[in-house]
Order: C-alpha cells, then structure tokens, then sequence
C-alpha cells in the first residue's frame, strides 16, 4: 500500500507541472493529497483532506482573494436521519402489529408511511446494533455475541476497525451533525473504564461527534449511570418538567436540548440513533404508569396470543388462515399455576406493556418536536420496536431478579418466587428502582405471535424479526402498507447512504472498505410487489442457527431451552448434528409447517449454502459464543490483570473492566489510617439485587454480599477499627471449584484474624449488568441499604491510601465443561 501511494504521489507531481505556471502557484501540498487519495480511493476515501485553496496571495492584501477552505458539506437537500430501536419488545406488541400495548408514535410513522412484517434482525442486542450502524452481518465485525461474553475468535471478539466503518463515521466526514442517546451496547466492557482505551465508544471508531447515555446491555431505568461523550456524569435526580427522573423521560429531554443546539446553531443535516434502554429489563417504569393495563392479562398467555393472531389477520399482516404455532412443552401451561401465582404473573405484563407505551410516548415528544421545528419531512425516520426477539430470560415464573439465569442459577419455583417476592415488599415494588424484574418467558412467547420462539433463538422468526416502520414522506407515496419483503438489518446503511446521495467510502483511515452484504431498502417503498434484494441471509446465535434463501427457511431445531443454562446441553451442543426444519415462506410467512420430510433435497442444498455463508462471514467456530462457559480461558476478565493497585480516585468502573472477584480465590488489602471519624466503603461492585461492599461504618468493620438477591450475607462481627495505620485483610476461598460455588471470607486486621463467614453461592458471571466497582465510595444504587441516606457513602476523606487486589491465577480454578454445575 505505500509503494502504491508513492506511484500515485508520483503521477501526481508529474500531473501538476503539465498545468499552466500560474494554477501550480495557488496550488497547495493539501492538493497534491487530494490527488493521491482520490486516485487510491477510487475517488472516495476518508477523511477527506482539505479542499484546495482557491484564493489568490499576493505579496500584499490589495492583490490577494480570500477563500474559506472549510469542512465537507453534506449533499444539497440532503435529508436529517433518525434511527429508534427499542430493546426486547416483542414482535406483536405494538398495536399497529396486533398488540394491546399503546403505541401512538410507531404507529403513526407506519400509518403515515410503510411497515415491513419481515424486517431480520440478529436475536441478541449489541450484534443487531453493530449491525445495524455499520451495514455488516455481525461476525463480519466481531459481534457474534454481546460484548461481556466476548470470546478469543474473530467473529466474537467485540473487535472492529475501519474495514466495517460505522454509517455515523461516514454521515460526520461527509458534513452531518451526528449524535447517539441512549444504550451503548458496542464496546467491550474491559474498555469501558474512566482509563479507556476510548478508540471504541461511541464517539472514537464509531465515528458520533456527541454521546449521551449508557454503557452495557441494561440499566436501573431510575438510577442509570450516565455518560457524556466518554465522561461521566451523575445521574440527575429529576426530568426537565420535575418529575422523578426516568431514563426514557431524561434522555428525550436530553435529545430535544440537542436538537435545538443543532437547529440554531449548525448548517448542516443531522443523523441521530435514539436507543431507549427499554422495554429490556429490569422492567422499570414510573408508578403513575404502572396501573394502565390493569387486569388487561388476567386471562393468561393462551388467550392474549390468541387476540394478537385474531387482531393480525384483520390487520392484513398474517393470513386469514394462519394458525397458532405449537406451544413447547417447556413453557408451562396458564392454568398450572394458582390464584396468587396467576395474579403475579398477570402484574408483570400489565408493567410490560406500560413500559413500552411509556417510552413511545417519550419517542413521541421528540418525533413531535422535529416536527415544530419544520424539519420531520425532510427526516428518514427508521423506528425498529426490537433489536432481537422478545426476551425469555425471565424463566418459566418471571423473576425479581433476572440475572439469575444469566449466571447459570436454575429457574426458582412459583413458590420460591413468591417467597422472595415477599422479602422484597410483595407486588408494590414491582416495576419500581428497587427490583430487578422481568416477565415469564410465556409472556414472551406469546408476544413473539405469530412466529415460533424468542430472543437467542436465531433459528426462528420468533427470535429474528422486528417490527419496522418508516417514515420518508419525500421517498415514500405509499401510507400504512405493508412491505411482505424478507430484509435484514444490514439493508439500513445502504438504505441511508442512497436517500442521502452520499457514496460509500472505498477507504476509511487507509483501509480499504469491505463491500456491503446488504441492499438499499427504497426499491420497494413504492412498489410492493418487488421481488426481495435481499435473497440469502445466515443467521447464528449462541449455537442456535438458520438460514434464509429465496423464499425458505432451514432452522435449526433449539438443543436447549433459552432460559436455562444447562450444563450438558451446552457442553454436548455439536453444529455438525444439527436436527434441521424447513419451512417454506412463500407459502408459509410465519414458519408454522415443517416440510423437511417432505423435501429432503432443499435441506441438503441450505445446508450447504449455510456453511458456505459460515465460512464466508467468520462464523467459524459455529457457536463460538458460548467460548466464557465452555473455555474459561476465553473470558478475558479471567486473563486479565491478577494484581491491583488502586486509589479513591479510581471509581465508575464497569464491572467487566475491574478485578475479577467473583467465583474465584482471591485477596482484598486496604491501607487506611483511621480515628473517631472513618466510616466509608472501601470497595464497593454492584448493589443490593447483586454485588458485594467492605465498608466501615459506626467505627466496626462490615461487609455485605448479596447472590443476585437470593442468599444475603453480612458481617457484622462488632470488630472495632483500632486508630493509626491500619491494614484490613480480606480473603475470599472457594470451597468448590463449580460455576456459582459456595465459599469462605475472611477478615484480618494488621494480619489478625477477626472473624469469618460461608457464602451460599458465588456469583460467576456479573453481579448486575449496569452497576459498577468503586473505590472508596459506592457509586449508583447501594450494596447495602443500611448507608443508603448517605449518599455514595464516601470514605473519610484521606484516611484510604490505596486498596489492592490480588487474583489467584485461573489456570489453577478453571472450571471445566465436566465440573459445568450449579448450585441447587
């Protein structure tokens, strides 16, 4: 590549002194470049050099021209582009696609501009969303699985770089004002620290001028950890109108504030991606919402499915004659359980669905205040009501506490449920700050009518389809159609980069772009009988695999359920044994007729065409995503860094990103000096649902852990602080080498022992998915509630030098596939 340059620079030069004398002079070295990348980008690389100066010098001011060599300018007419995709929602929520659940904003776009019933997704967030902003399938970019499970292969390592660029790269190098709010689900969680590596956020590589929102997959909807561009910020305690603050709320406020500087003061159109954190869970809603749909559940997931396919065929968005698909044996029936197990799991859909109204309605105040601004004519607005399928990571009961199953803990009974339903205050708190709630994977099921199956499951529309309107009424003539063509997410950024009349760049940063494996969407907004440009799509999640080929469908028949982590399965899960379904789309849109028996050629022929579309796209090792459970050297927290020196300065740190103390051996040293004042945390990980605190508090030494909420532990040994310089000594010991294990603390004080304590269960994998680690302060919701009043409970000012961590090495803990079990 730089002999290359150096022959093009050449030419360049020899280019040049054929022009007439008088051109070379007011010809500058930034020409020259342009000339050279123009020819090594085939005309089109970025970033673009400076234009060339065309003014005149003189040797003095009355014989010399300005001229402003400023930056690209985006296409005149070029339109503002708003991208919205919520999380989770299942695909017949919206009231426009069958559902109960109010949704006036989505709807509205659709009414007022098309739908499509098969717009593909990936079945799990951060890979749809990298896929979405960049155009590539989502191993092409390392995103075969959510960046806290990345895993030592190409295609699930959590890695881009400029080959994929991302769209809002692009859009800002060609002139567009360019700003992301909401969850931030695409930069390894390792990389998220106040330290960086920065090159990964949003507002590095992915190419946004403005960041404003979260880091990870999910956050406490009311106590959100926030960010700005790649700083963080507190969390403010109320909305713009005064209300209670609420994430959904605060960032449309946050994003209209944006809009009005943008309005008044740049001349240039805007692209903005809008994220909610919602209606993932925890399902977190304001109080005054959650009574809307009261009762609305009370008949069960059996009936609510059967009045979402009865609504969808009036709605012309299944046929007449379509059926409901099987109901696994996995998922209980309605009437197995009792009148008090009914009404909890009636209340956590009746929350449900006053979260997803709630966020559309904020959706709705910004798509509101384009249009008070003149400007929503001249916006492509995409809104997308998921980015997988609907979830079912709340078990078979729902759950308060839905990291749970994350971390491989078996699916409580309804009565265990309601006994720790009842520790927590009963159905109150459900939907409030203090819970992590989520639904019943019945509830999720039901809400993936008409199609088989839920998030994870790639194998299955169930988990791959998302609802989508689009609104670009200067493009689009049709209102309230529906668009029937097989697309995929990858279709978006071609989409985007035709409407707004700017080429793809053959280069970003000197390297050459990968070609698009997707097509620009406008060849049907005004034809809806078009053939798909989209003919073959592979799909691959956690194992789970399917493939999409002129009109049918191979699925892989699910080896395990999604919403348990089942050891065995999990460790016996072979690709190259895979049970095939066959479904033919043309005849069947909703995949509800197997015919694999029927044509066993065609499922020899996508068989083949799936793994060729494998190996083309780095999906090799199929299932490598499940790397973290199966090869725990795949988790780079387990390789990480074993020694750690830190100060109070070091705090709001993802979880991922600090010292692994979870199930592992490990040793806490905290050098303070104490006297009548000293009270404070000392370390602090997640909060009161899951995470563990050392903290002083009334003078005595005290620590806290809390197994995702379902075993509590602390110590409380009345061990006094003696005053001086003070070591206190925490030793954490597995007692069994086993995902979740039980194990034994304890505590020294200037190397004597003070006392001791058995924890139940270890948590293995994270505590909580939006709370961080802290020195000398505990950012966020508290670990334990008894300094709750305190604020961060910060430690005496001065008093804590430094606090080490010490991580015994993990080649001598590894937890085999054999040893894969959990605690009962």
């Amino acid at each position: 590549m730089k002999l290359l340059k150096s022959v093009f620079f050449f030419l360049g030069i020899l280019s040049i002194l054929a022009c007439n004398q008088a051109d070379v002079a007011q010809k500058t070295e930034n020409s020259n470049q342009v000339a050279v990348d123009q020819k090594v980008g085939d005309g089109n690389a970025i970033p673009y050099p400076l234009a060339e100066w065309k003014g005149v010098k003189g040797k003095t001011l009355a014989d010399s021209k300005p001229d402003f060599v400023g930056q690209k300018k985006a296409p005149d007419g070029a339109p503002n582009v708003l991208v919205v995709m919520l999380d989770d929602a299942g695909y017949s929520s919206a009231t426009s696609f069958g559902g109960v659940m109010r949704t006036p904003t989505f709807d509205r776009l659709g009414d007022e501009g098309i739908r499509y019933t098969h717009m593909s997704v990936a079945a799990v967030c951060s890979p749809t969303r990298g896929s979405l902003l960049t155009g590539y399938n989502i191993h092409q970019i390392g995103t075969g699985i959510i960046s806290e499970f990345a895993t030592g292969y190409p295609g699930y390592n959590s890695q881009i770089d400029y080959s994929t660029p991302s769209i809002a790269k692009i859009l800002t190098d060609n002139g567009y004002a360019t700003a992301a709010f909401g969850k931030w689900h695409n930069t390894p969680m390792e990389e998220a620290s106040p330290a960086g590596p920065f090159e990964s956020w949003p507002t590095g590589m992915w190419g946004f001028e403005y960041f404003w929102g979260f880091m990870g997959g999910e956050t406490n909807q009311f106590h959100p950890l926030l960010y700005e561009n790649n700083t963080a910020i507190e969390t403010p305690k109320t909305n713009a109108d005064g209300s209670e603050f609420h994430i959904s709320h605060g960032m449309a406020d946050q994003a209209i504030k944006w809009l009005d500087n943008w309005k008044g003061l740049r001349d240039a159109p805007f692209f903005m991606y809008y994220t909610p954190g919602a209606v993932h869970a925890p399902i977190q809603v304001p109080k005054e919402w959650r009574d809307k749909y009261k009762g609305q559940f009370d008949e069960g997931w059996h009936a609510y499915r059967a009045q979402l396919l009865e609504r969808q065929k009036k709605l012309g968005l299944v046929p007449e004659d379509a059926e409901l698909v099987d109901w696994p044996e996995s998922i209980p029936e309605w009437d197995s359980y009792s009148d008090e197990g009914k009404a909890y799991l009636s209340r956590q859909m009746e929350v449900n669905a006053a979260f997803l109204e709630h966020v559309d309605h904020h959706i709705g105040r910004l798509i509101d205040h384009i249009e008070e601004m003149g400007e929503l004519d001249n916006t492509l607005v995409i809104y997308l009501t998921a980015d997988n399928g609907c979830t079912a990571e709340g078990t078979p009961t729902g759950t308060f506490s839905e990291l749970l199953m994350q971390n491989g803990f078996p699916p409580l009974t309804m009565e265990q449920q309601l006994e720790k339903l009842e520790e927590f205050g009963g159905l109150d708190p459900w939907g409030g700050p203090h819970l992590a709630n989520h639904y019943s994977v019945a509830w999720a099921y039901a809400s993936s009518t008409p199609f088989q199956w839920v998030k994870q499951m790639a194998s299955h529309f169930g988990g791959t389809m998302s609802a989508t309107a689009i609104r670009y009424p200067k493009a689009i003539k049709a209102k309230g159609e529906w668009r029937r063509q097989f697309q995929n997410v990858t279709d978006i950024v071609p989409t985007i980069l035709e409407v707004t009349g700017i080429p793809a760049p053959d280069y970003v940063n000197g390297q050459k772009r990968k070609e698009y494996p997707g097509k620009s969407l406008t060849y049907a907004w005004n034809d809806p009988d078009a053939e798909t440009n989209h003919p073959t799509q592979y799909f691959e999640m956690l194992g789970f695999v399917g493939l999409y080929h002129e009109g049918w469908t191979l699925a892989g028949k699910p080896y395990r359920i999604p919403w348990s982590v089942d050891p065995s399965a999990m460790a016996n899960f072979d690709p190259l044994n895979t049970t095939w379904e066959l479904y033919n789309i043309e005849e069947d849109p909703i995949q509800s007729v197997n015919v694999a028996d029927k044509y066993p050629e065609k499922v020899k022929e996508l068989e083949t065409l799936f793994w060729e579309e494998a190996d083309k796209y780095d999906v090799y090792p199929v299932g490598g995503s499940l790397g973290r459970p199966l090869q725990p050297e795949s988790n780079p927290q387990r390789v990480a860094k074993k020694h750690w020196e830190l100060t109070p300065n070091v705090y709001r740190v993802p979880e991922l990103a600090g010292p692994e103390i979870k199930s592992t051996n490990y040793e806490v040293n905290a050098y303070i000096t104490a006297d009548d004042t000293t009270q404070g945390v000392i370390y602090a990980v997640g909060e009161h649902i899951g995470g563990q605190a050392l903290f002083i508090k009334d003078g005595k030494l005290r620590y806290s852990y809390s197994t995702l909420g379902l075993y509590w532990h602390d110590f409380d040994g009345n061990v006094k602080i003696p005053h001086g310089d003070v070591k206190i000594t925490l030793k954490h010991t597995m007692k069994e080498q086993k995902l979740n294990g039980p194990s034994t603390v304890e505590f020294f004080i200037n190397d004597e022992k003070v006392g001791e304590m058995d924890i139940t269960a270890t948590v293995y994998g994270s505590y909580t998915a939006h709370e961080t680690f802290d020195i000398g302060r505990d950012e966020g919701l508290p670990v334990n509630e008894e300094y709750a009043d305190l604020g961060k409970f910060k430690f005496t000012e001065g008093q804590l030098h430094k606090v080490v961590f010490d991580i015994k090495n993990p080649d001598d803990q590894e937890v085999s596939a054999a040893e894969f079990s959990v605690i009962d």
